[in-house]
């Protein structure tokens, strides 16, 4: 019988440490999807406050037609990096200018529709896309 006994532990022999390294890993893993998933709740949130601010600014300053496509964090929601289309008959360098200028306004709206201690800070970058002028 002992044989037998020491047979079957053998066969069923498993790594202690890996065995703790999987059980670690699975509870950090639910953590990382979630704080994952935050992030990205929050960056949409501030992308749609950002093109309600823009639609509104449009009327005032002239912003036409440009359009926020992505928000991502940079490095963490501290500061975000906003991907804007600009329209293809605007050069992209007015339009970021303008946007730069306008940052203040926009932190500030978005400050108004999101629940966060701090307003994030904003960075503008032009988004790739089909016929928009760099000049």
């Amino acid at each position: 019988m002992r044989q037998r006994r020491r047979r079957f532990k053998e066969e069923g022999f498993v790594n202690e440490e890996f065995a703790e390294a999987l059980y670690e890993d699975s509870g950090h893993r639910s953590s990382d999807q979630r704080a994952r998933f935050k992030t990205q709740q929050f960056c949409r949130q501030v992308q749609r406050a950002l093109n309600l601010a823009l639609s509104d600014i449009d009327a005032i300053d002239g912003v036409g037609g440009i359009f926020v496509e992505e928000v991502s964090p940079a490095p963490d929601c501290g500061r975000l990096l906003v991907h804007v289309l600009i329209p293809a008959d605007r050069p992209a360098a007015d339009a970021l200018g303008i946007l730069r200028r306008e940052a203040p306004r926009l932190r500030a709206e978005v400050a108004r529709s999101i629940t966060r201690k701090r307003a994030p800070e904003l960075a503008f970058v032009p988004a790739l896309s089909e016929g928009g002028a760099d000049e």
